[in-house]
């Protein structure tokens, strides 16, 4: 087990005990409100994030509907291509703002620009709300690109986002992205899988028991759970687009992950799936991790190269 993934177990276990933590998600109406102030308060400015990160890209803010996204840039990279970002948070948090160190990264190293959204959170908001707001970025980047050169990525929540949007687009009659790429994805609400019980309070203390709860009780809307918004396992999965998909063998949703790879290959899709010894659940999106840059970043490259050449 690599080292940083031994210490953060080891100190999960301690504060655990010393804060007799009962390893179950538990969500309060003091819960509820600090997530709805934080949200009011989070700053989602990328014109105002740190100079290094900015130095070279080009920023553009796109009002979409109901919401904001970003178009981060660079001269030299293809014009014709876009990676739409979907970023994670459980629905409950998260913006392009916080990505940016990452969106940096993939512009800069891997040679793309970037599309990512700031689609609207839990607990004020619901599924059809956020999924909406991911089909707008959508409709946008139609106006602007051929969908083959449009490929989704995301992770977490992010990644559930950019397997469930093919289903809405399917719905209105929208052509497909040219592929798909999904990091530690939720795939469904519907029960926990052998994972969670293997690997919840073990070695993964981000998503632990407890969650789905959570979530039920704030995202879904009036969907049922296993309608393919919000679990896009339990949808028909008939004619996607290329799937990458990847989540490590120590976390939680890692049979999310294996479960979506079977669904696709039966219904004959072009899946990929890869399992990431001792990583971090969604750990894509950590350009300092070495072993990140060393192991999955190739894997997601030659998939994008595969795609586009």
């Amino acid at each position: 087990m690599n080292l940083k993934l031994y210490l953060a177990i080891r100190n999960a276990k301690k504060y655990m005990k010393e804060h007799n933590h009962p390893g179950r998600m538990i969500v309060t109406e003091k819960d509820l409100e600090d997530w709805r102030q934080r949200i009011r308060t989070m700053d989602k400015d990328c014109y105002t994030v740190d100079e290094k990160l900015k130095q070279g890209l080009n920023i553009e803010k796109v009002d979409l509907p109901n919401t904001s996204s970003w178009l981060i840039s660079k001269e030299g990279n293809p014009k014709d291509k876009i990676l739409y970002h979907i970023h994670g948070g459980g629905f409950i948090n998260g913006c392009t703002k916080m990505l940016f160190p990452f969106y940096s990264y993939v512009v800069n190293n891997w040679g793309y620009n970037v599309f990512a959204i700031d689609y609207r959170l839990a607990p004020d908001y619901h599924c059809i709300d956020t999924i909406t707001d991911c089909e707008d970025g959508y409709k946008y980047l139609l106006e602007h690109y051929s969908p083959d050169n449009i490929i989704l990525m995301g992770e977490s929540a992010g990644g559930n986002l950019v397997l469930g949007l093919p289903h809405i687009l399917k719905d209105d009659g929208l052509p497909l992205p040219k592929g798909i790429i999904s990091d530690s994805p939720v795939v469904q609400f519907v029960h926990y899988p052998y994972s969670y019980y293997e690997n919840a309070c073990k070695t993964d203390f981000g998503i632990i028991f407890g969650i789905n709860e959570a979530l039920l009780g704030v995202y879904p809307g009036e969907l049922p759970v296993d309608h393919p918004y919000l679990s896009p396992l339990c949808g028909d999965l008939s004619g996607y687009p290329p799937v990458y998909l990847d989540a490590s063998d120590k976390e939680s949703l890692r049979d999310e992950a294996r479960m979506m790879y079977v669904r696709l290959k039966e219904e004959g899709c072009d899946v990929e799936y890869h399992e990431l010894k001792d990583f971090f659940h969604a750990q894509m999106t950590n350009v300092k991790s070495h072993s990140t840059k060393k192991k999955q970043y190739p894997l997601i490259l030659a998939f994008i190269h595969r795609l586009w050449g």
